[in-house]
Parts: structure tokens; sequence; C-alpha cells
């Protein structure tokens, strides 16, 4: 069964309904000032307080020196660090054993992969460091665009592979099915495309995207 990971609650609220619709991870997204659903450390402890132990909690962060984050970690607890950002692999291991989290890391994949041997390269050395490659679509912080890309590159990006792969960029209940058909990806990531408005999730497009999720294969 396909993984549902729904990303950027900036409210307790939301991320309850989405715990009870079916989503197996949850994340907020710390420390990232770019994003509208950059929350402070302390509303993110009251959104993961809600969260059950049965739903995964990840802290989506945009690295900024090891002491920040080890403070985020320390104060959230989250089962997953998730790096987005242009890193060099070797610093996802550093990350490891600072917080000793498990980690996702975003590999962009460009709307247009003019050099996809770059990609793959990006996509394989971060696949030694960490526990789950995230694949977006390549923005200025690294993913978080709201926009699809080749689903063709991703699939072989999957295959090529030896860490479970999360699809991410651009779903939503409409296209998620078939993204999943084209990727067989082990999760799918999505935020914007179940949200009413930024950072405001539509329970509504949650539950149609879980359903769609849970259907696939």
């Amino acid at each position: 069964m396909v993984v549902v990971k729904i990303c950027g609650f900036t409210n307790g609220e939301d991320a309850r309904i989405a715990c009870e619709l079916g989503a197996d991870m949850i994340g907020v997204l710390v420390g990232t000032p770019t994003s509208p659903r950059n929350v402070a450390l302390e509303r993110a402890i009251e959104i993961l307080r809600v969260v059950p132990e049965s739903v995964e909690k990840v802290v989506v962060v945009v690295p900024n020196g090891p002491i920040e984050i080890r403070r985020i970690t320390r104060k959230l607890k989250p089962d997953y660090l998730q790096i987005h950002s242009g890193l060099p692999a070797e610093r996802f291991e550093q990350a490891r054993r600072i917080t000793r989290a498990k980690l996702i890391g975003v590999v962009g994949v460009p709307q247009r992969v003019e050099d996809p041997e770059g990609v793959f390269s990006r996509a394989l050395e971060a696949g030694e460091f960490v526990d789950y490659l995230l694949l977006d679509t390549k923005g200025p912080s690294g993913g978080g665009t709201g926009l699809t890309h080749d689903w063709r590159i991703s699939r072989m990006i999957r295959d090529a592979v030896s860490k479970p792969v999360f699809l991410a960029g651009g779903l939503n209940p409409a296209n998620v099915g078939d993204a999943i058909e084209a990727v067989r990806p082990y999760g799918v990531d999505v935020s914007s495309g179940v949200e009413s408005s930024p950072g405001k999730k539509d329970p509504a497009l949650m539950r149609a995207f879980v359903e769609v999720v849970k259907e696939a294969f």
C-alpha cells in the first residue's frame, strides 16, 4: 500500500483531521521562512502534539547550522527530519549524527530536465545517506513549488535507487492516481494540492486524496 504523507500543517485541527482520514505521516515546516506554511517552533509543538503514535511525524527544515538543527529536533522529537536543501550528501550523515533522527532527503527534479545524468547522480549520492528519498519539483528551496515534473524521470530514479522513494510536486486528488501508476513510489507527499488557501487544509480534498491513494495498485 502506498504511504500518504501530508505536509505543511499550520494548525493542530487540520493535522488531527488528516490523521483521522488516514494519513500515515504528518509534516510541519520549521525554519523555512520563504514558505507560507512555515511555523514557529512553539506552534509546531502544538501541531505535532495532536498526532497519535500510529502516525509518523516529519519536520521539514532548511539547515541553518548544526546547533539550530539539534535545537529543533530536541524540541519536536520527530520520527523523520526532512532536509529541503541542495547540501552535499555527506551533510545528511552529519545531520543524522547530530539529531539521531531518520532522514528524508529531497532531490529536486526540474520541470524540464536538461541534465538527467546530474539528477540521477544527486539521487544516487543522497540515497547512500538517507532513509527515504523524496523527489519533488525543483524550486528555489529544493521543492515546495506545487508544480508537477516529468514523472518518467522519477520512475527511472525509483528503479535505480535502493532506498524507498516518495513522489511530490503538484499532486492532488485528480492526478495522484496517474502519478502512482507512472512512478510506483513507496509513498506520495502532498501539501498545496489539499488546501483551500496556503497553509489551510481542506478536509474534503484530504479525504479524496487519501481515498485515491489507498485504492491504488
